[in-house]
């Protein structure tokens, strides 16, 4: 072999070398899941600069979607400014309320009751005044659809008894707080499954009674652990000023009922039946 046609060979090696170096570099690292709570996002809501802020073509409350900056950390977040109050009653489509309410008001006792309970599903929620005007600033959440479009899709969890078991744990949720309205579209579902929970400003109604306790059929004994410790004075301090003595007392009121009702499906069904972690 001339000295020629041994430079072409160490050279063509080379290259092949390179190649399979470049074939075989990792794969990117997956995308960890998104942090939509705790205090550090709390006061991002709070304190960072507000950049572009525009309307949204969905939300019969009339919502904005901010984005926000701070310390080169760019988030958006959805905000929202309906304050509606009406004494004694009102016809609300076929149902009538008594002290009809809609308001950003009550997101923000939403996500705090959600972090008392430990429940994990409500997005970071903080006040905060725009332009002049005072409102609810939450977390804009990434999802992969809503549970309506999850059920239009045929798009199935892996883990069928742990979404059904996130699903329960809403029903509760949405009994405790009495909020009238939970809709599909208000369910938003991630790419892990996991269930995010908006628009709370038609919750905390003053009624007594539980609005679905059909929907009651299983429940997370940690979730009711954590609503047994409830107590009118922490609940007070922590409330207001979103919510009135009426509302936080009805809660509590709301709550015992859901106790006795796992009592009651326990006694009926047994309790492996009933209860899960």
């Amino acid at each position: 072999m001339t000295s020629r046609s041994r430079l072409c060979m160490v050279l063509m090696c080379c290259a092949l070398a390179s190649a399979g170096t470049r074939a075989q570099a990792p794969a990117p690292a997956p995308q960890t899941a998104q942090v939509f709570q705790g205090t550090e996002l709390e006061q991002f809501l709070a304190r960072a600069r507000l950049g572009r802020i525009r309307e949204l073509a969905t939300g019969v409350t009339a919502p904005q979607r901010a984005t926000l900056e701070r310390d080169g950390v760019t988030r958006d977040a959805l905000f929202k400014t309906i304050d509606v109050f009406r004494p004694g009653l009102s016809q609300v489509g076929q149902i009538t309320e008594v002290d009809f309410q809609d308001s950003w008001q009550t997101e923000i006792p939403a996500y705090t009751l959600d972090r008392i309970l430990g429940l994990g599903m409500v997005p970071a929620t903080v006040e905060r005044t725009i332009n002049g005007r005072a409102g609810s600033l939450q977390l804009w959440v990434e999802s992969m659809t809503s549970e309506d479009g999850r059920r239009k899709q045929a798009l199935r969890p892996p883990d069928q008894e742990a979404y059904d078991r996130l699903v329960l744990k809403m029903y509760l949720f949405d009994n405790l707080i009495a909020n009238v309205d939970r809709h599909l579209n208000n369910i938003l579902v991630t790419k892990d499954f996991e269930l995010r929970l908006i628009d709370h400003s038609r919750a905390f109604r003053p009624t007594l009674e539980l609005r679905e306790p059909a929907q009651l059929t299983r429940f997370s004994r940690t979730l009711l652990d954590a609503i047994a410790k409830l107590e009118l004075k922490d609940l007070q301090k922590r409330l207001r000023p979103y919510l009135v003595d009426r509302q936080i007392a009805a809660l509590l009121k709301r709550r015992d009922a859901i106790l006795a009702l796992a009592k009651t499906r326990i006694a009926e069904h047994g309790e492996a039946a009933v209860i899960y972690p």
